[in-house]
Protein backbone atom coordinates (compact mmCIF):
# COMPACT_ATOMS: atom_id res chain seq x y z
CA UNK A 1 0.00 0.00 0.00
CA UNK A 2 1.20 3.36 -0.66
CA UNK A 3 2.06 5.53 2.22
CA UNK A 4 1.29 8.97 1.74
CA UNK A 5 0.89 11.27 4.99
CA UNK A 6 2.27 14.09 6.77
CA UNK A 7 0.82 16.12 3.69
CA UNK A 8 1.87 19.98 4.65
CA UNK A 9 -0.93 22.40 4.17
CA UNK A 10 1.33 24.36 1.99
CA UNK A 11 1.62 22.20 -0.07
CA UNK A 12 -1.89 21.37 -0.59
CA UNK A 13 -2.60 25.48 -0.82
CA UNK A 14 -0.11 25.49 -3.91
CA UNK A 15 -1.46 22.37 -5.19
CA UNK A 16 -4.81 24.04 -5.10
CA UNK A 17 -3.26 27.48 -6.57
CA UNK A 18 -2.18 25.34 -9.80
CA UNK A 19 -5.62 24.32 -10.76
CA UNK A 20 -6.22 26.83 -13.75
CA UNK A 21 -2.91 25.52 -15.28
CA UNK A 22 -4.12 21.85 -15.21
CA UNK A 23 -7.61 22.60 -16.56
CA UNK A 24 -5.30 24.48 -19.53
CA UNK A 25 -3.27 21.63 -20.38
CA UNK A 26 -6.47 19.31 -20.34
CA UNK A 27 -8.06 21.60 -22.81
CA UNK A 28 -4.69 21.49 -24.84
CA UNK A 29 -4.89 17.50 -24.44
CA UNK A 30 -8.42 17.10 -25.86
CA UNK A 31 -7.93 19.98 -28.45
CA UNK A 32 -4.82 18.34 -29.80
CA UNK A 33 -6.33 15.25 -30.26
CA UNK A 34 -8.87 16.66 -32.93
CA UNK A 35 -5.90 18.12 -34.36
CA UNK A 36 -4.28 15.01 -35.17
CA UNK A 37 -7.62 13.92 -37.05
CA UNK A 38 -7.76 16.96 -38.59
CA UNK A 39 -3.89 16.80 -40.07
CA UNK A 40 -5.18 13.63 -41.80
CA UNK A 41 -8.05 15.93 -43.60
CA UNK A 42 -6.04 18.96 -44.02
CA UNK A 43 -2.44 16.66 -45.37
CA UNK A 44 -0.20 18.10 -43.34
CA UNK A 45 1.79 15.27 -40.86
CA UNK A 46 2.43 15.98 -37.15
CA UNK A 47 4.24 13.28 -35.12
CA UNK A 48 5.42 12.82 -31.33
CA UNK A 49 3.91 12.55 -28.71
CA UNK A 50 1.53 14.07 -25.46
CA UNK A 51 0.95 13.31 -22.11
CA UNK A 52 -0.55 13.71 -18.44
CA UNK A 53 1.08 12.29 -15.69
CA UNK A 54 -0.22 12.38 -11.22
CA UNK A 55 2.82 11.21 -9.27
CA UNK A 56 1.64 10.66 -5.38
CA UNK A 57 4.80 10.63 -2.81
CA UNK A 58 4.60 9.29 1.12
CA UNK A 59 7.43 8.91 3.50
CA UNK A 60 6.87 7.13 6.79
CA UNK A 61 9.58 7.35 9.29
CA UNK A 62 10.27 5.44 12.46
CA UNK A 63 10.87 6.55 15.22
CA UNK A 64 7.72 9.19 14.26
CA UNK A 65 9.56 12.59 13.86
CA UNK A 66 12.57 11.17 13.39
CA UNK A 67 14.75 13.55 10.64
CA UNK A 68 17.45 11.41 9.85
CA UNK A 69 16.00 10.73 6.48
CA UNK A 70 14.24 13.62 4.54
CA UNK A 71 11.22 13.55 1.75
CA UNK A 72 12.85 13.87 -1.36
CA UNK A 73 10.07 15.33 -3.28
CA UNK A 74 6.66 17.05 -2.98
CA UNK A 75 3.48 15.17 -1.79
CA UNK A 76 1.78 15.40 -5.09
CA UNK A 77 2.73 16.54 -8.54
CA UNK A 78 0.98 16.49 -11.74
CA UNK A 79 3.20 16.49 -14.94
CA UNK A 80 2.56 17.63 -18.50
CA UNK A 81 4.47 16.49 -21.90
CA UNK A 82 3.47 18.04 -25.34
CA UNK A 83 6.36 17.32 -27.69
CA UNK A 84 4.77 17.32 -31.41
CA UNK A 85 6.35 18.11 -34.74
CA UNK A 86 3.59 19.81 -37.15
CA UNK A 87 4.61 19.49 -40.66
CA UNK A 88 2.82 21.46 -43.57
CA UNK A 89 5.32 20.24 -46.07
CA UNK A 90 8.92 20.08 -46.90
CA UNK A 91 9.51 23.81 -46.41
CA UNK A 92 8.07 24.54 -42.98
CA UNK A 93 7.61 22.78 -39.57
CA UNK A 94 6.75 23.59 -36.39
CA UNK A 95 8.38 21.57 -33.37
CA UNK A 96 6.98 21.54 -29.79
CA UNK A 97 8.76 21.04 -26.66
CA UNK A 98 6.65 21.50 -23.73
CA UNK A 99 7.68 19.91 -20.42
CA UNK A 100 6.22 21.38 -17.24
CA UNK A 101 4.71 20.71 -13.77
CA UNK A 102 1.98 22.38 -11.99
CA UNK A 103 3.54 22.14 -8.26
CA UNK A 104 6.27 24.59 -8.38
CA UNK A 105 9.68 23.56 -7.39
CA UNK A 106 13.20 24.53 -8.49
CA UNK A 107 17.18 22.94 -8.26
CA UNK A 108 17.04 23.62 -4.52
CA UNK A 109 13.76 21.05 -4.16
CA UNK A 110 10.00 21.70 -3.43
CA UNK A 111 11.51 23.50 0.02
CA UNK A 112 12.79 26.30 -0.99
CA UNK A 113 9.68 29.10 -0.20
CA UNK A 114 8.48 28.83 -3.48
CA UNK A 115 4.52 29.26 -3.30
CA UNK A 116 2.69 30.95 -5.69
CA UNK A 117 4.39 31.35 -8.95
CA UNK A 118 3.74 34.38 -11.50
CA UNK A 119 3.70 33.50 -14.96
CA UNK A 120 7.10 34.69 -15.58
CA UNK A 121 8.62 32.60 -13.03
CA UNK A 122 6.67 29.50 -14.03
CA UNK A 123 7.68 29.75 -17.47
CA UNK A 124 11.39 30.71 -16.72
CA UNK A 125 11.26 28.32 -13.96
CA UNK A 126 14.48 25.27 -14.61
CA UNK A 127 12.15 22.79 -14.15
CA UNK A 128 9.38 23.33 -16.98
CA UNK A 129 10.45 23.62 -20.35
CA UNK A 130 9.16 25.27 -22.86
CA UNK A 131 10.31 25.63 -26.79
CA UNK A 132 8.72 26.32 -29.97
CA UNK A 133 11.19 26.09 -33.03
CA UNK A 134 9.37 27.21 -36.11
CA UNK A 135 10.68 26.61 -39.46
CA UNK A 136 10.85 27.65 -43.00
CA UNK A 137 13.70 26.65 -45.56
CA UNK A 138 16.69 27.91 -43.73
CA UNK A 139 15.11 30.27 -41.42
CA UNK A 140 14.48 28.41 -37.98
CA UNK A 141 12.65 31.00 -34.75
CA UNK A 142 13.46 29.74 -31.31
CA UNK A 143 11.18 30.32 -28.57
CA UNK A 144 11.00 29.08 -25.53
CA UNK A 145 13.48 27.45 -23.26
CA UNK A 146 16.33 25.86 -25.35
CA UNK A 147 19.81 24.74 -25.04
CA UNK A 148 22.43 25.70 -27.72
CA UNK A 149 25.78 25.63 -28.05
CA UNK A 150 27.58 28.27 -30.46
CA UNK A 151 31.08 27.25 -29.90
CA UNK A 152 33.68 25.36 -27.24
CA UNK A 153 34.58 28.19 -25.53
CA UNK A 154 31.60 30.74 -25.94
CA UNK A 155 28.45 29.64 -24.88
CA UNK A 156 26.69 25.92 -24.69
CA UNK A 157 26.45 24.44 -21.09
CA UNK A 158 23.25 26.18 -19.92
CA UNK A 159 19.45 26.10 -21.06
CA UNK A 160 17.85 29.55 -21.61
CA UNK A 161 14.11 30.93 -21.97
CA UNK A 162 13.39 33.17 -24.76
CA UNK A 163 13.62 34.21 -28.17
CA UNK A 164 15.84 34.28 -30.78
CA UNK A 165 16.28 32.72 -34.89
CA UNK A 166 18.85 30.54 -36.58
CA UNK A 167 19.38 31.32 -39.89
CA UNK A 168 21.49 29.71 -43.29
CA UNK A 169 20.91 31.46 -46.20
CA UNK A 170 23.05 29.11 -48.49
CA UNK A 171 26.56 28.91 -46.37
CA UNK A 172 25.58 31.96 -44.42
CA UNK A 173 25.03 31.65 -40.50
CA UNK A 174 23.30 34.35 -38.56
CA UNK A 175 22.17 33.03 -34.92
CA UNK A 176 20.49 35.29 -32.45
CA UNK A 177 19.11 34.68 -28.57
CA UNK A 178 18.53 36.42 -25.52
CA UNK A 179 16.55 35.52 -22.44
CA UNK A 180 16.82 34.37 -18.98
CA UNK A 181 18.92 31.06 -17.59
CA UNK A 182 18.31 31.83 -13.79
CA UNK A 183 15.12 32.57 -11.94
CA UNK A 184 15.71 34.26 -8.30
CA UNK A 185 15.59 31.91 -5.53
CA UNK A 186 15.89 33.81 -2.17
CA UNK A 187 17.85 32.92 0.19
CA UNK A 188 16.36 30.73 2.98
CA UNK A 189 18.72 29.76 6.24
CA UNK A 190 16.19 26.87 7.75
CA UNK A 191 16.03 23.40 7.06
CA UNK A 192 17.22 22.02 4.21
CA UNK A 193 18.61 25.41 4.07
CA UNK A 194 18.37 27.15 0.54
CA UNK A 195 21.93 28.84 -0.90
CA UNK A 196 19.35 31.49 -3.22
CA UNK A 197 20.31 32.62 -6.63
CA UNK A 198 20.41 35.51 -8.51
CA UNK A 199 18.47 36.35 -11.73
CA UNK A 200 20.35 35.78 -14.63
CA UNK A 201 19.83 37.17 -18.15
CA UNK A 202 21.51 36.07 -21.36
CA UNK A 203 21.97 36.63 -25.36
CA UNK A 204 24.12 35.03 -27.58
CA UNK A 205 25.52 36.66 -31.37
CA UNK A 206 26.88 34.63 -34.28
CA UNK A 207 27.94 35.47 -37.47
CA UNK A 208 29.46 32.85 -39.71
CA UNK A 209 29.93 31.11 -42.88
CA UNK A 210 29.82 27.44 -43.27
CA UNK A 211 29.77 24.68 -46.03
CA UNK A 212 29.66 20.98 -44.74
CA UNK A 213 32.70 18.99 -44.54
CA UNK A 214 34.64 22.05 -46.24
CA UNK A 215 35.31 24.92 -43.76
CA UNK A 216 33.32 26.91 -41.39
CA UNK A 217 34.39 30.35 -39.80
CA UNK A 218 32.29 31.71 -37.07
CA UNK A 219 32.52 34.82 -34.89
CA UNK A 220 30.72 34.35 -31.76
CA UNK A 221 29.48 37.27 -28.79
CA UNK A 222 27.92 36.01 -25.38
CA UNK A 223 27.20 37.99 -22.49
CA UNK A 224 25.57 36.68 -18.63
CA UNK A 225 24.20 39.18 -16.01
CA UNK A 226 22.64 38.94 -12.39
CA UNK A 227 20.01 40.92 -11.70
CA UNK A 228 21.84 42.27 -8.16
CA UNK A 229 18.39 43.11 -6.78
CA UNK A 230 16.38 40.17 -8.07
CA UNK A 231 16.96 38.13 -4.42
CA UNK A 232 15.55 39.09 -1.38
CA UNK A 233 17.04 38.11 1.23
CA UNK A 234 19.90 38.07 -1.22
CA UNK A 235 22.16 34.63 -1.63
CA UNK A 236 24.85 34.50 1.86
CA UNK A 237 27.79 33.20 0.23
CA UNK A 238 27.47 34.35 -3.81
CA UNK A 239 28.06 37.74 -5.73
CA UNK A 240 25.98 38.85 -8.62
CA UNK A 241 28.17 38.74 -11.56
CA UNK A 242 28.47 39.63 -15.07
CA UNK A 243 30.45 38.26 -17.78
CA UNK A 244 31.57 38.77 -21.48
CA UNK A 245 32.97 36.89 -24.23
CA UNK A 246 34.03 36.95 -27.99
CA UNK A 247 35.57 34.46 -30.18
CA UNK A 248 36.59 33.37 -33.16
CA UNK A 249 36.04 29.87 -34.75
CA UNK A 250 38.09 28.50 -37.80
CA UNK A 251 37.44 24.82 -38.67
CA UNK A 252 38.94 23.85 -41.97
CA UNK A 253 38.30 20.38 -43.81
CA UNK A 254 41.15 19.02 -46.68
CA UNK A 255 40.63 15.84 -48.95
CA UNK A 256 41.44 12.16 -47.71
CA UNK A 257 40.04 13.07 -43.89
CA UNK A 258 42.82 15.74 -43.11
CA UNK A 259 41.44 18.64 -40.82
CA UNK A 260 42.14 21.97 -38.83
CA UNK A 261 40.13 23.10 -36.03
CA UNK A 262 41.02 26.20 -33.76
CA UNK A 263 39.37 28.55 -31.56
CA UNK A 264 40.70 31.64 -29.92
CA UNK A 265 38.43 33.58 -27.41
CA UNK A 266 38.77 36.73 -25.18
CA UNK A 267 36.58 37.15 -21.61
CA UNK A 268 36.03 39.80 -19.36
CA UNK A 269 34.58 38.62 -16.47
CA UNK A 270 33.02 41.19 -13.14
CA UNK A 271 33.14 38.54 -10.07
CA UNK A 272 31.48 41.05 -8.25
CA UNK A 273 28.72 43.73 -9.27
CA UNK A 274 28.33 45.95 -6.19
CA UNK A 275 32.10 46.66 -6.44
CA UNK A 276 33.17 50.65 -7.52
CA UNK A 277 33.30 51.30 -11.13
CA UNK A 278 36.64 51.95 -12.26
CA UNK A 279 38.62 53.12 -15.33
CA UNK A 280 41.93 51.18 -14.39
CA UNK A 281 40.25 47.89 -15.86
CA UNK A 282 39.70 47.60 -19.70
CA UNK A 283 35.94 47.59 -20.12
CA UNK A 284 34.41 46.95 -23.61
CA UNK A 285 31.51 49.27 -24.05
CA UNK A 286 28.78 49.08 -24.45
CA UNK A 287 29.37 45.47 -23.79
CA UNK A 288 30.63 45.63 -20.57
CA UNK A 289 32.00 48.28 -18.16
CA UNK A 290 35.06 47.51 -15.85
CA UNK A 291 34.50 47.12 -12.64
CA UNK A 292 37.53 46.86 -9.53
CA UNK A 293 36.50 42.78 -9.81
CA UNK A 294 36.46 42.80 -13.57
CA UNK A 295 39.24 40.80 -14.99
CA UNK A 296 40.20 40.08 -18.90
CA UNK A 297 41.67 36.86 -20.16
CA UNK A 298 42.07 34.72 -23.41
CA UNK A 299 42.02 30.82 -24.29
CA UNK A 300 42.46 29.39 -27.27
CA UNK A 301 41.80 25.78 -29.00
CA UNK A 302 43.11 23.08 -31.67
CA UNK A 303 43.36 20.29 -33.16
CA UNK A 304 44.72 18.46 -35.92
CA UNK A 305 44.33 15.14 -37.62
CA UNK A 306 43.15 12.39 -39.92
CA UNK A 307 39.46 10.50 -39.64
CA UNK A 308 38.92 7.71 -42.41
CA UNK A 309 36.70 4.54 -42.18
CA UNK A 310 38.40 2.31 -39.89
CA UNK A 311 41.39 4.85 -38.64
CA UNK A 312 41.76 7.84 -36.59
CA UNK A 313 44.39 10.15 -35.39
CA UNK A 314 44.66 13.81 -33.86
CA UNK A 315 46.43 15.66 -31.43
CA UNK A 316 44.85 18.58 -30.08
CA UNK A 317 46.10 21.33 -27.57
CA UNK A 318 43.55 23.65 -25.41
CA UNK A 319 44.95 26.96 -22.98
CA UNK A 320 42.90 28.91 -20.49
CA UNK A 321 44.02 31.93 -18.62
CA UNK A 322 43.25 32.09 -15.03
CA UNK A 323 41.34 34.88 -15.69
CA UNK A 324 38.99 33.52 -18.29
CA UNK A 325 35.43 32.67 -17.27
CA UNK A 326 32.16 32.58 -19.47
CA UNK A 327 28.83 32.31 -18.10
CA UNK A 328 27.90 29.96 -21.04
CA UNK A 329 29.92 27.40 -19.58
CA UNK A 330 29.81 28.11 -15.86
CA UNK A 331 32.26 25.56 -14.74
CA UNK A 332 35.13 25.20 -17.13
CA UNK A 333 38.34 25.27 -15.10
CA UNK A 334 40.62 27.87 -16.17
CA UNK A 335 44.39 28.77 -15.63
CA UNK A 336 45.43 25.13 -17.58
CA UNK A 337 46.94 23.73 -20.82
CA UNK A 338 45.48 20.33 -21.87
CA UNK A 339 47.42 18.15 -24.71
CA UNK A 340 46.29 14.86 -26.03
CA UNK A 341 47.14 12.56 -28.68
CA UNK A 342 43.69 11.01 -29.61
CA UNK A 343 43.01 7.81 -31.94
CA UNK A 344 40.45 4.91 -32.76
CA UNK A 345 40.91 2.02 -35.14
CA UNK A 346 38.80 -1.23 -36.16
CA UNK A 347 40.78 -4.44 -37.15
CA UNK A 348 41.00 -8.16 -37.06
CA UNK A 349 38.04 -8.48 -39.70
CA UNK A 350 36.06 -5.32 -38.09
CA UNK A 351 35.72 -7.84 -34.45
CA UNK A 352 37.73 -4.93 -32.93
CA UNK A 353 37.41 -2.03 -31.94
CA UNK A 354 39.77 0.60 -30.25
CA UNK A 355 38.92 4.27 -28.87
CA UNK A 356 41.99 5.51 -27.04
CA UNK A 357 43.59 8.56 -25.72
CA UNK A 358 46.72 9.90 -23.96
CA UNK A 359 48.12 13.42 -22.67
CA UNK A 360 48.38 15.74 -20.20
CA UNK A 361 47.05 19.00 -18.34
CA UNK A 362 48.82 21.26 -16.63
CA UNK A 363 47.59 23.32 -13.81
CA UNK A 364 47.82 26.87 -12.30
CA UNK A 365 50.05 27.59 -14.99
CA UNK A 366 49.90 31.55 -14.39
CA UNK A 367 51.69 30.20 -10.48
CA UNK A 368 55.25 28.62 -10.79
CA UNK A 369 54.90 27.62 -7.27
CA UNK A 370 51.16 25.85 -7.38
CA UNK A 371 51.97 24.66 -11.17
CA UNK A 372 50.56 20.78 -11.23
CA UNK A 373 50.68 18.27 -14.06
CA UNK A 374 48.27 15.47 -14.34
CA UNK A 375 48.29 12.87 -16.88
CA UNK A 376 45.22 11.82 -18.94
CA UNK A 377 45.04 8.33 -20.13
CA UNK A 378 41.48 6.60 -21.47
CA UNK A 379 41.38 2.89 -23.11
CA UNK A 380 37.99 1.74 -24.36
CA UNK A 381 39.24 -1.76 -26.32
CA UNK A 382 35.95 -4.05 -27.69
CA UNK A 383 36.71 -7.60 -29.17
CA UNK A 384 34.08 -9.71 -30.59
CA UNK A 385 35.59 -13.39 -30.45
CA UNK A 386 33.12 -15.18 -32.08
CA UNK A 387 29.01 -15.64 -32.29
CA UNK A 388 29.48 -16.37 -28.43
CA UNK A 389 32.29 -14.57 -26.90
CA UNK A 390 32.64 -10.85 -26.57
CA UNK A 391 35.26 -8.80 -24.13
CA UNK A 392 35.11 -5.02 -23.25
CA UNK A 393 38.17 -3.51 -21.74
CA UNK A 394 38.36 -0.03 -20.52
CA UNK A 395 41.04 1.84 -18.42
CA UNK A 396 41.22 5.33 -17.12
CA UNK A 397 44.36 7.09 -15.81
CA UNK A 398 44.48 10.79 -14.33
CA UNK A 399 47.12 11.74 -12.33
CA UNK A 400 47.67 14.86 -10.46
CA UNK A 401 51.04 16.48 -8.95
CA UNK A 402 51.96 20.11 -7.91
CA UNK A 403 55.16 21.82 -6.48
CA UNK A 404 55.42 22.06 -2.34
CA UNK A 405 54.60 25.99 -2.75
CA UNK A 406 54.27 26.37 1.15
CA UNK A 407 53.50 23.12 2.82
CA UNK A 408 56.18 20.74 3.55
CA UNK A 409 54.85 18.56 0.63
CA UNK A 410 53.17 19.11 -2.88
CA UNK A 411 49.31 18.14 -4.09
CA UNK A 412 50.03 14.41 -5.51
CA UNK A 413 46.95 12.01 -6.55
CA UNK A 414 46.80 9.03 -8.52
CA UNK A 415 43.37 7.88 -9.82
CA UNK A 416 43.21 4.65 -11.56
CA UNK A 417 40.12 3.35 -12.72
CA UNK A 418 39.57 -0.24 -14.97
CA UNK A 419 37.13 -2.55 -16.14
CA UNK A 420 36.54 -6.21 -17.85
CA UNK A 421 33.12 -7.08 -18.95
CA UNK A 422 33.16 -10.77 -20.89
CA UNK A 423 29.91 -11.82 -22.41
CA UNK A 424 28.91 -15.06 -23.88
CA UNK A 425 25.79 -16.30 -25.44
CA UNK A 426 24.12 -18.89 -26.53
CA UNK A 427 20.86 -20.45 -28.03
CA UNK A 428 18.80 -23.65 -29.27
CA UNK A 429 15.68 -24.37 -30.71
CA UNK A 430 13.65 -22.84 -28.00
CA UNK A 431 15.81 -19.66 -26.05
CA UNK A 432 18.80 -17.89 -26.26
CA UNK A 433 20.82 -17.36 -23.61
CA UNK A 434 23.45 -14.25 -22.43
CA UNK A 435 25.54 -14.20 -19.21
CA UNK A 436 27.42 -10.86 -18.50
CA UNK A 437 30.10 -10.47 -15.90
CA UNK A 438 31.54 -6.81 -15.02
CA UNK A 439 34.42 -6.00 -13.14
CA UNK A 440 35.32 -2.83 -11.99
CA UNK A 441 38.57 -1.38 -9.80
CA UNK A 442 38.94 1.64 -8.86
CA UNK A 443 42.20 3.15 -7.00
CA UNK A 444 42.35 6.60 -5.57
CA UNK A 445 45.86 7.31 -4.06
CA UNK A 446 46.04 11.13 -2.31
CA UNK A 447 49.31 12.39 -0.49
CA UNK A 448 49.12 15.01 2.48
CA UNK A 449 50.62 17.81 1.80
CA UNK A 450 51.54 18.48 5.58
CA UNK A 451 52.42 14.67 6.97
CA UNK A 452 53.31 13.63 3.42
CA UNK A 453 50.96 10.33 4.17
CA UNK A 454 49.64 8.92 1.43
CA UNK A 455 45.79 7.31 1.59
CA UNK A 456 43.96 5.22 -0.74
CA UNK A 457 40.35 4.88 -1.75
CA UNK A 458 39.88 1.00 -3.29
CA UNK A 459 36.62 0.48 -4.34
CA UNK A 460 35.71 -3.33 -6.46
CA UNK A 461 32.66 -3.69 -8.10
CA UNK A 462 31.74 -7.16 -9.66
CA UNK A 463 28.14 -7.78 -11.38
CA UNK A 464 26.74 -11.09 -12.98
CA UNK A 465 23.90 -10.94 -15.16
CA UNK A 466 21.89 -13.58 -16.94
CA UNK A 467 19.12 -12.90 -19.28
CA UNK A 468 16.81 -15.83 -21.01
CA UNK A 469 15.04 -15.20 -24.25
CA UNK A 470 12.49 -17.11 -25.01
CA UNK A 471 11.53 -17.39 -28.59
CA UNK A 472 8.20 -19.21 -28.08
CA UNK A 473 7.02 -17.72 -25.44
CA UNK A 474 5.86 -13.80 -24.40
CA UNK A 475 7.85 -12.64 -21.06
CA UNK A 476 11.28 -11.63 -20.58
CA UNK A 477 13.04 -12.59 -17.05
CA UNK A 478 16.81 -11.39 -15.64
CA UNK A 479 18.59 -11.98 -13.03
CA UNK A 480 21.24 -10.30 -11.33
CA UNK A 481 24.12 -10.03 -8.40
CA UNK A 482 26.16 -7.21 -7.30
CA UNK A 483 28.93 -7.26 -5.00
CA UNK A 484 30.53 -3.95 -3.81
CA UNK A 485 33.27 -3.11 -2.06
CA UNK A 486 34.94 0.69 -0.81
CA UNK A 487 37.65 0.58 1.33
CA UNK A 488 38.71 4.22 2.96
CA UNK A 489 41.04 4.88 5.94
CA UNK A 490 38.64 3.99 9.11
CA UNK A 491 35.67 3.15 7.22
CA UNK A 492 34.61 -0.22 5.19
CA UNK A 493 31.43 -0.17 3.27
CA UNK A 494 30.52 -3.93 1.55
CA UNK A 495 27.25 -4.24 -0.56
CA UNK A 496 25.61 -7.01 -1.77
CA UNK A 497 22.72 -7.05 -3.86
CA UNK A 498 20.52 -9.58 -6.00
CA UNK A 499 17.80 -8.62 -7.89
CA UNK A 500 15.19 -10.22 -10.45
CA UNK A 501 12.48 -8.66 -12.76
CA UNK A 502 10.20 -10.17 -15.26
CA UNK A 503 8.25 -8.70 -18.28
CA UNK A 504 5.75 -10.18 -20.32
CA UNK A 505 2.29 -9.13 -22.03
CA UNK A 506 -1.15 -9.96 -21.30
CA UNK A 507 -5.01 -9.40 -22.46
CA UNK A 508 -3.58 -10.42 -26.39
CA UNK A 509 -0.50 -7.72 -25.73
CA UNK A 510 -2.37 -4.59 -24.84
CA UNK A 511 -1.46 -4.66 -21.25
CA UNK A 512 2.50 -4.91 -20.91
CA UNK A 513 3.20 -5.87 -17.35
CA UNK A 514 7.12 -5.61 -15.82
CA UNK A 515 8.32 -6.29 -11.99
CA UNK A 516 11.71 -5.68 -10.24
CA UNK A 517 12.24 -7.11 -6.79
CA UNK A 518 15.60 -5.80 -5.32
CA UNK A 519 17.42 -6.46 -2.00
CA UNK A 520 20.93 -5.47 -0.58
CA UNK A 521 22.38 -6.05 2.07
CA UNK A 522 25.09 -3.32 3.41
CA UNK A 523 27.67 -3.69 6.43
CA UNK A 524 29.63 -0.31 7.32
CA UNK A 525 32.57 -1.44 9.70
CA UNK A 526 31.99 -3.76 12.01
CA UNK A 527 28.30 -2.01 12.96
CA UNK A 528 25.44 -4.39 12.40
CA UNK A 529 24.06 -4.33 8.65
CA UNK A 530 21.36 -2.74 7.27
CA UNK A 531 18.81 -3.70 4.86
CA UNK A 532 17.50 -2.47 2.02
CA UNK A 533 14.20 -4.16 -0.03
CA UNK A 534 12.33 -2.37 -3.21
CA UNK A 535 9.48 -3.77 -5.06
CA UNK A 536 8.59 -1.95 -8.63
CA UNK A 537 5.88 -2.59 -10.90
CA UNK A 538 4.75 -1.17 -14.33
CA UNK A 539 1.20 -1.55 -15.73
CA UNK A 540 0.75 -0.50 -19.58
CA UNK A 541 -2.14 -0.21 -20.93
CA UNK A 542 -2.72 0.29 -24.44
CA UNK A 543 -6.12 2.30 -24.96
CA UNK A 544 -6.17 1.88 -28.76
CA UNK A 545 -3.08 2.52 -31.42
CA UNK A 546 -2.56 5.92 -30.25
CA UNK A 547 -3.34 6.29 -26.31
CA UNK A 548 -1.49 4.43 -23.80
CA UNK A 549 -1.92 4.25 -20.17
CA UNK A 550 1.17 4.02 -18.46
CA UNK A 551 1.76 3.07 -14.27
CA UNK A 552 4.74 2.87 -12.10
CA UNK A 553 4.18 1.75 -8.21
CA UNK A 554 7.53 1.15 -6.38
CA UNK A 555 8.32 0.79 -2.26
CA UNK A 556 11.50 1.15 -0.77
CA UNK A 557 12.02 0.07 2.66
CA UNK A 558 15.31 0.58 4.30
CA UNK A 559 16.44 -0.40 7.45
CA UNK A 560 19.69 0.57 9.35
CA UNK A 561 21.90 -1.08 11.71
CA UNK A 562 23.73 0.53 15.10
CA UNK A 563 25.79 2.72 13.02
CA UNK A 564 23.15 5.73 13.51
CA UNK A 565 20.81 6.65 16.21
CA UNK A 566 18.61 5.86 17.38
CA UNK A 567 19.38 1.94 16.55
CA UNK A 568 16.83 0.41 14.62
CA UNK A 569 15.38 3.53 12.35
CA UNK A 570 14.03 2.79 9.57
CA UNK A 571 12.04 4.38 6.98
CA UNK A 572 9.22 2.94 3.54
CA UNK A 573 9.23 4.86 1.12
CA UNK A 574 6.62 4.69 -1.85
CA UNK A 575 5.66 6.36 -5.13
CA UNK A 576 2.73 6.51 -7.40
CA UNK A 577 2.91 7.43 -10.83
CA UNK A 578 -0.08 7.14 -13.56
CA UNK A 579 -1.01 9.03 -16.75
CA UNK A 580 -1.85 8.86 -20.26
CA UNK A 581 0.20 9.11 -23.14
CA UNK A 582 -0.89 10.38 -26.86
CA UNK A 583 1.21 9.39 -29.91
CA UNK A 584 0.87 11.22 -33.40
CA UNK A 585 0.92 8.96 -36.37
CA UNK A 586 -1.59 10.15 -38.86
CA UNK A 587 -1.99 8.81 -42.28
CA UNK A 588 -1.88 11.01 -44.88
CA UNK A 589 -3.94 10.67 -48.05
CA UNK A 590 -2.47 10.08 -51.61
Amino acid sequence: MLAINAQDNKTKTCFTMQKQKIILALLLFVCMRSVAQDAIDNKFQISGTMGISYEGYGLNRNPDGWAGYLPRRPWNQVRFNFTPTMKFNKDFSIPFNFNFAAIPTNFAGPYSGLTKQSLGQFITNPMNNFGINPKYKWAELQLGTQYLKYSDLSTGDIGVFGAGFDLRPKSYRIKFFTGISQQAVNFFAGIPPVTGAYKRTNWMFQLGKEKENKYNFAFNFAKGKDVASSSSPPPATIKPQEGFVMSLVSDIYFKKGFYLKMEGAQSIFTKDLTTPLTSLVNSFKPFISGHTSTVKDYAAQAAIGKRSGKFDIGIMGKYLGAGFQTTGYPYLQPDRIDYTINTRFVAWKDKMNVVASIGQRVNNVSNTALKAKQFIGNLNWFTQFNDHWSLNVNYNNFGFQSNSGINPYGIKNVSNDMGINPTYTWSNSKMSHLVSLTYNYSKYDERDVITGATTSNNTHMALLTYVPVYFEKDMTPDFSMLYFYNNVPGVKTTLMTISTSLAMPVAKKKVQLRGQLQYTMGKLNSFSSNNNFIASCNVDIKLNKKLTWNNYLTTNYFKYGNEITPEGANYLESTIRTGLQYRFEPKLKK
